[in-house]
């Protein structure tokens, strides 16, 4: 298989061996005196300090120019591998001063001036090069400065003298084949490649390059044939599987580039170009599900990648695989302690399993500076509230938690407080749920919602006109709010009071919000008290149809079959309304209801 030219390879080959000769001789080491590194050194730079040195060395002392030369080497080998190619260069300048022959330096010299972009400067050496060696890694370079050069007659000279010394030097026959094509020289590109490949048989790089060549050209269809090609001579070669999926991909065929990616799977389980294609085409198709075990592969391969690990720890979780994503989540966590959203994830996924404890532990770990901090705060509240709600105890935390937070952190005082208000409410507490909106009804946060919350509290303490002024604040506010209307409206109506402003405001809500099952209810309710009962059924019926769960209107709705008197169906909805009831003073007065109904006495024509 060919691999793109790399600088990195072929340093690797260039070095496997070196011409340079260490002795054993006790001298003051240069490098002590020009690292660039070292602390304490005066302004002369690593040049003036190198040159000062190589000038102070007896032209004649081949022993110490010799250690002299050593010395650099290696430091320019070291330089090298830190990525530090301006001091490799000027390490190896300075040795080619003491030994100009020595080819393997002069290699080495090339490379980083490569990666300086001192590429004239390299041509010309690699050019020397070239001509004294004939060696075919150097002519593969020298021909790739002179292709960066925009050199383009050059390099297919280069290219063509390898192909006659080496034939079977598969880069330079597909490099020459790809600068023909640039020049649209296509025929003569073809015919290189197939000469190529019938000096190498059994080779596919020259069918995916054809293949290549033709979606350059726009030929899709040849480009296909010839990948396919390429995949029958070497089922292994994933470059020409990569490229036939592409095709496909890109016409929409999502099952033929699964067909040809599963099957190069079978052959190279491994291959994480490959994998990542079906990954991200399962993805598209949303088929998330076939996602999993060719992520789990992919992670497995490169236990580097933590996007990878965050969506395959996000599949687990929404395959109800909890203990998977845990694990992979912790796993994240190892590399990024602080990160938020891993913190959040890992809280939820505590949360979804019920082991509260750890979720607010994980919650309480997110920053106060991440955006997910409020929404973990709350979530800690909401943790603890349910704890609370089952274990009397805890009850103290969520009071000391909220009162906590709310006070130091101003952006969470509204909601938590709101939701400390509603713990209260379920215990029966209404005055400490009031007490809480009372200490957050003036702040920038306070918002329609928490007023028409703070106004039904009211109402539940018998602050009626308390509850009636905060409802008109929020109708000066805005007149055309449909809840404000309804529940002014129907406070009204169940108090006898204003019957016919009442009937304004309600019937005002229903048509802001006609398909709001509690604002019709609302209109039925007021036709059963001013006695219009027919009237009502339609009206309560439209409400139930609308919110058949609630135990409010079902029991209206049987209330209004039994002034109707058609007790069957009024118990029917009496019965209806028990299945719903959720506390204990819900089920207590339908079973009132019920219980009077019993007593009627049907006439012999029901």
């Amino acid at each position: 298989m060919l691999k793109k030219l790399s600088y990195s390879i072929l340093i690797a080959g260039l070095c496997s061996c070196s011409s340079i000769v260490k002795t054993k001789v006790k001298t003051i080491d240069p490098l002590k005196a020009v690292s660039i590194k070292q602390k304490g050194l005066d302004k002369l730079s690593i040049q003036e300090r190198l040159e000062r040195e190589y000038a102070s060395i007896d032209p004649s002392d081949t022993t110490k120019l010799a250690f002299f030369a050593d010395e650099l080497y290696m430091k320019g080998s070291d330089a090298s591998l830190r990525g530090d190619s301006e001091e490799a260069a000027l390490f190896f300048e300075y040795v080619l001063k003491v030994k100009k022959e020595d080819n393997y330096v002069q290699k080495r010299y090339a490379v980083e001036l490569i990666r300086l972009n001192k590429l004239s400067e390299a041509k010309e050496i690699l050019a020397s090069l070239y001509k004294s060696e004939n060696s075919e890694k150097v002519g593969l370079i020298l021909a790739g400065v002179h292709t960066a050069l925009k050199e383009k007659r050059e390099a297919q000279l280069v290219y063509l003298s390898i192909l006659k010394n080496f034939p079977s030097s598969e880069e330079a026959c597909v490099f020459l084949a790809k600068s023909y094509s640039l020049e649209s020289k296509f025929k003569k590109a073809f015919s290189l490649l197939n000469k190529c490949e019938r000096s190498s048989k059994g080779k596919a790089i020259y069918s995916f390059y054809r293949g290549k060549i033709e979606i350059a050209r726009g030929n899709i269809k040849s480009a296909q044939k010839n990948f396919k090609k390429s995949l029958r001579v070497d089922p292994t070669y994933q470059q020409a599987a990569i490229g036939l999926g592409a095709i496909y991909e890109e016409e929409k065929k999502f099952a033929n580039a699964l067909e040809v990616y599963e099957k190069f799977l079978k052959k190279s389980p491994h291959a994480y170009a490959i994998l990542k294609n079906v990954i991200q085409i399962y993805f598209a198709l949303g088929k998330y599900d076939k996602v999993i075990p060719y992520a789990e592969r992919l992670s497995n391969i490169d236990s580097s990648d933590l996007n990878l690990k965050v969506r395959l720890g996000i599949l687990y979780a929404d395959s109800k695989r909890y203990e998977d994503a845990k694990g992979i989540f912790k796993e994240i966590l190892v590399a990024v302690p602080k990160s938020d959203k891993v913190l959040y994830y890992l809280g939820t996924l505590y949360q979804q399993t019920g082991e509260l404890d750890s979720a607010i532990g994980y919650y309480s770990r997110v920053p106060e500076e991440s955006s997910l901090f409020h929404e973990s705060n709350i979530q800690i509240a909401q943790l603890l509230q349910a704890s609370a709600i089952e274990q009397k105890e805890a009850k103290d935390k969520l009071v000391s938690f909220v009162n906590e937070r709310a006070d130091k952190h101003t952006n969470l005082r509204v909601e938590l407080r709101v939701l400390l208000a509603g713990f209260y409410e379920n215990e029966g507490a209404l005055q400490s749920a009031v007490d809480e909106m009372e200490k957050i009804k003036n702040e920038k946060t306070f918002n329609e919602g928490h007023e028409y919350y703070f106004a039904a509290l009211l109402e539940k303490i018998n602050r009626f006109d308390r509850a009636k002024e905060v409802i008109e604040g929020i109708l000066v506010k805005n007149p055309e709010n449909p809840h404000a209307l309804n529940f002014l409206g129907y406070s009204l109506l169940e108090r006898g009071e204003d019957l016919e402003r009442a009937f304004y405001l309600i019937s005002k809500a229903v048509e802001l919000r006609p398909d709001d099952g509690y604002i019709r209810d609302s209109l039925g309710w007021y036709y059963y008290k001013i006695g219009e009962y027919e009237k009502a059924l339609v009206e309560i019926k439209k409400a139930w149809t609308l919110v058949n769960t609630d135990v409010v209107i079902t029991k209206h709705l049987a209330m209004t079959y039994a002034k109707l008197k058609k007790f069957t169906k009024a118990k029917e909805f009496y019965v209806e309304a028990l299945k719903n009831c959720k506390v204990e003073s819900e089920r207590r007065d339908v079973l009132k209801e019920l219980s009077g109904l019993e007593k009627l006495r049907l006439p012999a024509s029901q």
